[in-house]
Formats: C-alpha cells, sequence, structure tokens
C-alpha cells in the first residue's frame, strides 16, 4: 500500500497538500475530517500527539526530563564571554540590521542532534556514529549519508512519539530572549534543518514559530506506521540545501531583505551567501572549521542582546 507522506501522518502536510487517503484514516484511527487540513500558515495547534502528554509550566533545566513536556530550557550561561568568541559586538550591530533571522535547528536552538538522539533510544546509535564519522571524510553526498542513516534507524511513528515523550528537546539558553529581541526588531524568523520536521514541530510551537517558517525534511510511514522513507525533493535534504532554502525564503518577499543566518555547523556557514550575514554559535558544539571561517562567533546568545 502507498506510503504515508509527512510527520506522524499530515501533522506536516505541505502547504499544497488538502487531501487525505483512506489508509491514513485506518493508521490513526481519526476522521477524514480531522485529517483533511493543510499545512499551517500562522501559530501552529498542538501536533495530534501533544494530548497524550501532561502540560506542565516550564523549568528551566539542563537536562532531558520524563516529565511529558515538549521542550525543556536551557538556563542562559553567564560570566565573560570565551575566547572562541569573535567580534561579539560586531555581531551585535549586524544583526540589528537583519530583517530575516533563520536558526539551525540541532546543537543551536536545541542542545541536541536530534537524529543521533533518536538513534540512541532505537537502539542504534553506536551505528549512526560510525557511519556519521565515514560520512565526515566526504565519501557520500548529504541526501546518501541522511538516507543511509535512516535505512539503519528504520524509525517508526509509534518509536517517534514515544521519543518525543520522553526525551523533549532543550532549548538552548538565551534563545527565548533573542527570539523575543528580534521580534521587538521586527525580524521575521525561520528555522532551517537538516532534521526531521516531526521532531522540530514541538521546538517551534514552543518558541511561537509559525510552521510555514520551518524548513526540514519529512519522513513517509506505511498504513502500519511502520517507515518508509523520507522526501527526497525538499531542499533540505539535499547538499547545499540550507543554502536553496535561504533563496527561498528570500524569493517570498518583493523587497532585497537582509538575511541572517545563525549555526554550529559549515552546512549554515555554506549558507551564506545566499544569506547576508553569519553568525556561528558554539554553546553546544564547536566546529573547529566552522569557528575558525566564521566572521562572527559567539557561545552565548546572551552575548548578542541589545
Amino acid at each position: 500500500m502507498r506510503a504515508l507522506f509527512g510527520s506522524l501522518v499530515a501533522i506536516s502536510a505541505s502547504s499544497e497538500s488538502t487531501t487525505t487517503t483512506a489508509s491514513s484514516v485506518i493508521a490513526t484511527g481519526t476522521s477524514a475530517q480531522e485529517i483533511h487540513t493543510a499545512r499551517r500558515n500562522s501559530l501552529p495547534a498542538a501536533p495530534i500527539f501533544k494530548p497524550l502528554l501532561k502540560q506542565q509550566q516550564q523549568q528551566p533545566s539542563h537536562t532531558l526530563s520524563t516529565t511529558g513536556k515538549m521542550t525543556n530550557d536551557r538556563a542562559a550561561s553567564t560570566g565573560p564571554a570565551p575566547v572562541l568568541a569573535k567580534r561579539i559586538a560586531e555581531a551585535r550591530e549586524v544583526l540589528k540590521s537583519a530583517q530575516i533571522v533563520c536558526f539551525d535547528v540541532d546543537s543551536t536552538i536545541i542542545t541536541e542532534e536530534g537524529i543521533d538522539e533518536l538513534a540512541q533510544y532505537c537502539g542504534k546509535g553506536s551505528e549512526v556514529a560510525a557511519l556519521t564519522k565515514e560520512a565526515m571524510g566526504g565519501s557520500m553526498t548529504f541526501q546518501e549519508a541522511l538516507r543511509r542513516r535512516l535505512d539503519i534507524i528504520k524509525p517508526s511513528q509509534r518509536q517517534i512519539r514515544e521519543f518525543l515523550k520522553t526525551h523533549p528537546s532543550t532549548i538552548s539558553g538565551g534563545v527565548r530572549e533573542l527570539i523575543d529581541q528580534l521580534r521587538r526588531n521586527s525580524a521575521e524568523i525561520y528555522l532551517v534543518s537538516g532534521g526531521f520536521d516531526c521532531l522540530i514541530e514541538p521546538v517551534a510551537d514552543a518558541l511561537e514559530i509559525p510552521l510555514c517558517n520551518l524548513f526540514a525534511n519529512k519522513l513517509y510511514f506505511h498504513f502500519n506506521g511502520s517507515y518508509a522513507g523520507f522526501d527526497t525533493n525538499q531542499v533540505t535534504s539535499k547538499s547545499g540545501g540550507k543554502g536553496e532554502a535561504i533563496k527561498q525564503i528570500k524569493g517570498r518577499f518583493n523587497s532585497n531583505k537582509v538575511v541572517a543566518m545563525i549555526g554550529d555547523g559549515m552546512t549554515d556557514l555554506e549558507a551564506c551567501p545566499p544569506a547576508d550575514l553569519f553568525i556561528g554559535y558554539g554553546g553546544n558544539a564547536v566546529r573547529e572549521e566552522v569557528q575558525k571561517r566564521a566572521t562572527y562567533y559567539v557561545t552565548n546568545f546572551a552575548d548578542i542582546l541589545w
């Protein structure tokens, strides 16, 4: 039977999609009317798995919790900036000029690497880590590496539900404050990730970022909820995909808005251009080459607040 498209069945249907299939109704046990929705272009409603979780008031935390919260918050660090940081004051000033700010997600907006955490949860951590090390040697394209990781993990819908329930993402210290600051400065906020939208949507929801402002990869599932593949047409599944995503974002606006990219990895650095400026972030993981090549580099988001 045809595999179902989207993260956890129609949670993340594309903006063009307004139809459903009988198999999706069988898989979820819900009516066609409930599933027959387009991708949200305003603040996201709760994902279908969210009512399964006990909603609690968020508390700052440095660790993952099993309390049922969709995300945790990591407290912003205090004290002087480490020597890794570069041109902090200038980074703060150029960020004021940005009208669109794109954030990477893994190890930037959140402290974890989503695919690594999911692999560990599914008992495939060491196999995926070995493949990641091999891929870093340049032996395969980004999409091939993504395909091979997923072929190892083969995450089912049930596993993803349970993973989200027991391993809520930890939002990096200072992220909320920085996003609030940028919004007061009339900047548009986007999330651009090589991860999976079904893992990122709770983060976007917690930060009140519309899902139409999320660029990430989408998973396919069979009618019984087993893993069936991923959408290879998503720009974020390909080498240079973040740059292509930024081109699409720029294309949404008639004027030439200043776009900033903030992230920890080489794929983030390489997205500038088309981004107009890049700020490297090393608060969770320091990528030596990124730190070396970035014009601006920070390890604490609080340092670029104004």
